[in-house]
C-alpha cells in the first residue's frame, strides 16, 4: 500500500486515486480532487441526493460530495476495516457524522437495498478495476436499485484492437485474453484479466447490463500521463521513502508506461434502465 501521506502535500488531504491533471496542475491533492468532481459530474450529483461511494478509501470523495454537489447523505463502502476505523474519525473531525456514514464491505458483497434503499447515485472513483469482478458489481446495483438511480465512475479501458470483441458483464472466460504484456501488468497491479474491457464494447456492455443514457469520455492523457509526469516530479523523494510505499508509487507509474499504448482510462455515466 502507498501511504497517504506520501501523495498528499498536507495532513489534511488523504486522496489515493491517480488524479485529473489539467496543465497547469502540479498539485496531487488539486488533480485528485478534481477526477472525484468529474465522477460526481457522471453521476449528475445534485442537492438532495443520497449517495453510495463504492471503495472510498480515506474518505476525502465523502466529504467532497457534500461540500462541493451539495448531496443531502453519503455512504462510503470499505472493504479494510482499518480504514473505516480511520474514515469515521475523520468524519466525526469534519462534523458531518449526521451526513456520512461508512459500511465495511466490498464492492461484491455491500447490500444496497439493505444499506442504502433510497439511494438515488452511486460513484467509484478509480477503483472498479480493482473489484473482483466490476462485471459482478454492476450487475448488484441493477438488480437492487430502482429505474432512474444514476451511476458515475472512473476505470480502465482497454483500447480497441487489444482485447477481442464480445466482451461481457461475465468473467471473460468464454474469450481470448488479453495481450501477455497487458495481463503481466494487471497481474501486478492487482487487476483481474476479467476487468480489462475494451474501449469500444463499454456502451453495449452496460446496455446489456440493464444501464441506459450510457455516455463514455476516454480521458486516459489528462489521467494516466499526468500521474506519470506527476511521479518523474516526485521520484527523487518517492525513491528514499520505501516504507511508505515510494517504490509502489514508482513501479505503477512505471508498469503504466510499460502497457500505456494499450491502455487508457475512461469516465462512465449511466442510469439503470
Amino acid at each position: 500500500m502507498v501511504d497517504p501521506a506520501l501523495l498528499n502535500a498536507t495532513a489534511t488531504t488523504r486522496w489515493t486515486n491517480l488524479g485529473w491533471w489539467e496543465a497547469d496542475v502540479r498539485d496531487y491533492a488539486t488533480a485528485a480532487r478534481s477526477l472525484a468532481t468529474r465522477v460526481g459530474e457522471a453521476a449528475q450529483l445534485r442537492a438532495g441526493d443520497v449517495v453510495v461511494d463504492v471503495a472510498c478509501g480515506y474518505g476525502d470523495s465523502l466529504a467532497h460530495w457534500v461540500t462541493a454537489f451539495g448531496v443531502a447523505r453519503v455512504v462510503g463502502v470499505e472493504p479494510d476495516p482499518a480504514v473505516s476505523a480511520a474514515v469515521r474519525a475523520r468524519i466525526a473531525a469534519w462534523g458531518l457524522a449526521d451526513r456520512i456514514t461508512v459500511v465495511t464491505a466490498t464492492a461484491e458483497t455491500f447490500d444496497l437495498a439493505a444499506h442504502v434503499p433510497d439511494a438515488t447515485a452511486i460513484v467509484c472513483v478509480d477503483a472498479a478495476y480493482h473489484f473482483r469482478s466490476r462485471g459482478a458489481w454492476l450487475a448488484r446495483i441493477v438488480e437492487s436499485s430502482p429505474s432512474g438511480t444514476r451511476i458515475g465512475f472512473s476505470d480502465l479501458a482497454v483500447r480497441d484492437t487489444a482485447v477481442p470483441p464480445q466482451v461481457t458483464m461475465r468473467p471473460r472466460t468464454d474469450i481470448a485474453p488479453a495481450p501477455r504484456a497487458l495481463r503481466w501488468g494487471a497481474a501486478r497491479a492487482g487487476i483481474p484479466t476479467a476487468n480489462l474491457w475494451a474501449l469500444d464494447d463499454i456502451p453495449d456492455a452496460m446496455t446489456a447490463a440493464g444501464y441506459a443514457a450510457v455516455t463514455v469520455m476516454e480521458c486516459g492523457g489528462l489521467i494516466l500521463d499526468g500521474f506519470r509526469a506527476h511521479a518523474r516530479r516526485e521520484r527523487g523523494r518517492w525513491w528514499h521513502q520505501p516504507a511508505r510505499g515510494g517504490w509502489r508509487a514508482l513501479a505503477t507509474a512505471w508498469l503504466l508506461g510499460r502497457v500505456r499504448p494499450m491502455l487508457t482510462v475512461v469516465c462512465v455515466s449511466a442510469q439503470v434502465r
